[in-house]
């Protein structure tokens, strides 16, 4: 710890900070840009199954919001396999309640419900997010070297 005290030590540490908040942002956004593009990739390509709430439940919420809804979503691939699925949903479920699902004959564990839709408005204010985010990091690192 007096190695940072020490005349320049706040330098690698100021840079250390700015270099790990560039990667941590760069990281997120090819993570929230892979996603959206295997969701987009779904709604084009993918197949519309018919799924049936087998279950519901509420994850609790913290800090005095509301908690968030999830229904565990049963339905037949065009294969004939049966899968089961854990979806977070906007609203409360009644058992039995139908539901669209889109997925890829390839991994249809990984479906998506079609009302949630693509998801664009959210990825392109996470993107923003993240970019305001890197930048921050390049300002911290170059503060370092002057």
């Amino acid at each position: 710890m007096d190695f940072f005290l020490r005349e320049g030590g706040h330098r690698l540490l100021l840079g250390g900070v700015g270099l790990l908040a560039l990667s941590v942002s760069f990281a997120l956004a090819v993570r929230t840009c892979s996603r959206w593009l295997f969701i987009r990739k779904m709604f084009n390509e993918g197949l519309l199954a018919e799924g049936r709430v087998l279950d519901a439940y509420v994850l609790p919420g913290d800090q005095g919001r509301a908690g968030l809804q999830h229904a565990i979503v049963g339905f037949r691939a065009v294969d004939g396999r049966e899968y089961r699925l854990d979806l977070d949903t906007a609203r409360r479920r009644p058992l039995g309640a139908p539901m669209r699902l889109r997925y890829l004959p390839s991994s249809p564990e990984r479906a998506v419900l079609v009302e949630a839709g693509r998801g664009t408005v959210r990825t392109v204010l996470t993107l923003l997010i993240l970019a305001g985010l890197g930048l921050f990091g390049v300002l911290l690192a170059v503060l370092s070297l002057l």
